[in-house]
């Protein structure tokens, strides 16, 4: 297969082209590549929009624009909103101190937003495995709620404590980081019933206090009969005593 290649340009064409450029004749391209270059760029939003670019290195918080979700880091780009208008920019999350700004962007401007958030405490979860039964949860002493029990701890060594009535109370030592999420479950377990010896003794038998009861029972009983006074009945007056 052939292929037809252009025709050289002589060599005194080349020397004269070599030479214009020399005197600083403009060539063809050099306009056209000046003017390409001076274009003026096109905004990537419509007609009274603008854009706000929100970068941030914490992983999972939500961004709100205007109280509004508008998605979580990170974002996949710029949000578009309206310009010439206050918008109100917000990324938060759990453990960590929110980032709040507000933004007044001009038309077809983007405004890049950096929020980094610092973390202030550690979630902790809790849950009972005694089925349905509610344990109160206490922090270092103090009631915080029932199970199942989500809050907000701050970063630190601490106590947590479940107690259920008829239940033995349950400790733990924790060692809560801030930013981070822990979950403990609580196994309670009953109250044991009181263990009651068998007494052996004499004392315990019940044919001993049974006889002890018959004799006291007949004691009482001839000591009534003792202490009864005799009566002689009164003679009647015509009476004589025989003589001896």
């Amino acid at each position: 297969m052939r292929r037809t290649l252009a025709p050289r340009p002589a060599a005194g064409k080349l020397v004269s082209l070599i030479a214009l450029c020399s005197l600083g004749v403009p060539s063809i391209a050099g306009p056209l590549a000046s003017s390409a270059w001076a274009a003026p760029k096109k905004s990537k939003f419509a007609e009274g929009k603008a854009g706000v670019a929100i970068s941030s290195m914490t992983k999972g918080a939500k961004v709100l624009i205007d109280d509004k979700l508008v998605g979580e880091v990170p974002l996949p780009g710029p949000v578009e909103i309206d310009a010439n208008a206050r918008h109100t920019v917000q990324v938060q999350k759990r453990g960590y101190s929110p980032y709040i700004d507000t933004v007044l962007p001009s038309n077809g401007q983007l405004i890049e937003v950096e929020a980094d958030l610092v973390a202030t405490g550690g979630i902790v979860r809790v849950s009972s495995r005694n089925g349905t039964l509610k344990l109160q949860l206490l922090v270092d002493g103090r009631v915080a709620g029932f199970t199942p029990f989500d809050g907000d701890v701050p970063p630190g060594l601490h106590t947590l404590e479940a107690r259920a009535t008829g239940y033995l109370p349950e400790t733990r030592s924790v060692d809560i980081k801030a930013g981070q999420e822990f979950t403990y479950d609580f196994d309670l377990k009953l109250v044991p019933e009181p263990v009651v010896k068998e007494d052996k003794s004499l004392l315990s038998r019940w044919w001993f206090w049974t006889a002890v009861g018959v004799v006291v029972v007949g004691g009482v009983a001839g000591g009534v009969l003792g202490s009864q006074d005799s009566h002689i009945s009164a003679k009647s007056p015509d009476h004589v005593l025989p003589l001896q």
